[in-house]
Formats: structure tokens, C-alpha cells, sequence
């Protein structure tokens, strides 16, 4: 969700589970407390906004105890894989592409309003994509970003991308960091494929070689090149760590492409046989509610999912709206992510 590579977004939640691999987890889980759960977190300032707006609230409420365990979001998707008869992890949150194989591995139960009541007040895009088996806390948005004093040009789409005044100037996410599937299908879709067709978006990567001088492997590296001039554009990238160079003074402006910006987000998979199954509910109901929504996603400056929550300040500025978004279907894209993988290093990388 957020850029940062300690957060939800970083390059160890963009891992994914090797199909087929053999697996021996040494998960280091913190002690659950008696009558609480236990779930995940991703680190940072994230976690420190996500405990003192959503989980201090909670135990408080309830008297209860949030366990959060840090780690990747592959190593908890793995653990939940293998440990189905008695889940390790009551809820886990989880972002793209991991929520999506959660989902197509059928780890998590089945989530209601009857059992979650401010589902009814989550937009339903947040929901029905994950097969009602998981719900959105909360969304960002990809786009561009680039140094207002280094480009003549300012890229308006992902189209752009491919102007030659860019030769040398461009980077964009190496293949399974965080971006890099999003940047495959934008490619695609710039040259009429879709995500059941992506042989024109390797064929666009592969003119686009030119202006790339290197791919990133984290936001931390795109926005250091940004910063020092190494390049002038990053492609596939949120505003968190743009904004970061803009509000320190930096030269540099994020726009959300006019032919739509692509979607990340976290969202809630409680798994089945979850010991404190109820427990993980009533913390999601607590997640959604407009009040709680409100003050998590003001604070990292990320979309609500619940639609009657409202943003102020620098969120409101710089979060897009539904209509500006650009979704695609990952149930597409993750069978084909080690057959992707192993094509773009050998065309577009190597």
C-alpha cells in the first residue's frame, strides 16, 4: 500500500510463495494473549499509525489484547498455507499479489455483514474481488514522479513513458517488487493488450528499454535516484515516498496518469479454523468504522475503503478519487507470475 520499504508495499511483501517449494517456517510469533488474537503488521511509521488509530482503540474497547507479528507478507501467507488445521495467524493482512493468492488458496473464511456489520458501508470493489473471503482497510494509488527542473515535458499518462526525450532518464520496478505487475499490464494496455494478453506490454517494455537506465528493487533506490538526478522519472510508484522528497523542498512533482492509475492496497483474510475467529470479526468491524477509517488512512495519508469516511488535510490532496483508478484482474495475472517472472528476465531485464 504505502512506499516506503518498510512499508506494506516494500519489496518483502512484494515476495511471492514459490509454487511447490518445501517450506520449513521458524516463526518467531509473539505470545497470544488469553482472550485475544493474533495478527499481522507491516513496519515503520505504518505500524505505529495503524496501532495508536485501529489496535489501541480496539484492546481498549474490549479489553483484550492485539498480538501483531512483523515479517513478510509471503512468509505469513506460507505459514497460513501449511498450517491450515491450526493456524498460527488468526488474521492476517495482506497486500496484492498475496492477498489474491490467499484467496485462490482458499485459506481464509468467509466474511458477512451479519458477522462484520460495516461491510455494508465498505464500496463493494474493496469485497467482491477477493470472493468475499477478504475485505480492504484502505487503498493507494500508482503514478509518476519526476524532477520539475530535469523534464521539459511533464508526463501526463503512462503512454509517455515512451518519449524519447526520457532516453536514459527513466526507471521502473524490476520484476516482483512492488509495481512491476501493475507496470506489465499498464504497459499492455498501451498497446491494446489486457491482463489475459500481455505479449504487447513485453513488447512495449522492450522499446521502453532505452529510456530505463535501471530498474529499482525498492522505493528506497527509486527515490534516491530521483533525488540525486540519476534519473529524472520513476515509473510505478505511490505518492508516499514522492511526497516525502516534495515536502523536504526537493524538485519533484507525483501526477496520477490520465489513462488511470493503478491500486494497491491491504485487506483482512481471517483464517479458517482461526482460533478467535469471532475476535478477528469484531476487530475488522472496528477497522471499517467511518470513525476509525478516518483517522488511520488522515494519518498515512492512504483511501478509505468504507465510503462514507472523509479525508482532510494533505490525504484529501493527495489521495485520488474511485474514478481516477484503474483496477485489473489479478486472478489473471498470479497463475502466470513464475512463467511472467522468468520472460521478463530474459526480455525485458536481460
Amino acid at each position: 500500500m504505502h512506499t516506503s520499504d518498510s512499508s506494506p508495499l516494500a519489496l518483502s511483501r512484494r515476495s511471492f510463495v514459490s509454487g511447490g517449494a518445501a517450506l520449513t517456517l521458524g516463526l518467531a510469533l509473539p505470545a497470544r494473549a488469553g482472550g485475544g488474537l493474533t495478527s499481522t503488521v507491516f513496519g515503520g511509521v505504518w505500524e505505529k499509525n495503524y496501532r495508536a488509530t485501529i489496535v489501541d482503540s480496539f484492546e481498549k474497547k474490549l479489553g483484550v489484547k492485539v498480538a501483531l507479528k512483523l515479517g513478510s507478507a509471503s512468509e505469513w501467507l506460507t505459514s497460513a498455507m501449511v498450517n491450515r488445521g491450526k493456524p498460527e495467524i488468526d488474521m492476517l493482512l495482506l497486500p496484492y499479489p498475496d492477498s489474491i493468492k490467499a484467496v485462490r488458496s482458499g485459506i481464509a473464511q468467509k466474511l458477512s455483514a451479519d458477522r462484520i456489520p460495516n461491510i455494508r458501508e465498505v464500496h463493494p470493489m474493496w469485497f467482491d474481488q477477493f470472493r468475499q473471503e477478504a475485505v480492504g482497510l484502505d487503498y493507494v494509488a500508482y503514478g509518476i514522479a519526476y524532477r520539475t527542473d530535469l523534464v521539459k515535458k511533464a508526463p501526463e499518462s503512462w503512454k509517455d513513458l515512451w518519449d524519447p526525450a526520457f532516453k536514459g532518464k527513466l526507471t521502473l520496478p524490476d520484476i516482483g517488487v512492488w509495481g512491476s505487475w501493475e507496470m506489465l499490464v499498464a504497459a499492455s494496455r498501451t498497446r491494446g493488450g489486457d491482463e489475459g494478453n500481455l505479449d504487447p506490454g513485453f513488447k512495449a517494455l522492450r522499446d521502453l528499454k532505452p529510456n530505463v537506465r535501471r530498474f529499482f528493487t525498492g522505493s528506497t533506490d527509486a527515490m534516491q535516484m530521483l533525488d540525486t538526478g540519476e534519473v529524472s522519472v520513476v515509473a510505478m510508484t505511490t505518492n508516499i515516498p514522492a511526497y516525502a522528497l516534495i515536502d523536504s523542498g526537493k524538485p519533484v512533482k507525483f501526477v496520477f496518469p490520465k489513462d488511470g492509475a493503478m491500486v494497491g492496497m491491504v485487506s483482512y483474510h481471517v483464517a479458517k479454523n482461526a482460533a478467535n475467529a469471532d475476535l478477528c470479526m469484531q476487530f475488522i468491524n472496528h477497522a471499517l468504522a467511518k470513525e476509525t477509517q478516518e483517522a488511520f488512512c488522515n494519518a498515512v495519508i492512504a483511501g478509505p475503503t468504507n465510503k462514507n469516511a472523509r479525508l482532510g488535510g494533505k490525504a484529501a490532496e493527495r489521495v485520488p478519487q474511485l474514478d481516477q483508478l484503474k483496477l485489473f484482474d489479478w486472478q489473471k495475472v498470479v497463475p502466470q507470475m513464475s512463467e511472467l517472472a522468468d520472460r521478463w528476465n530474459q526480455e525485458i531485464a536481460g
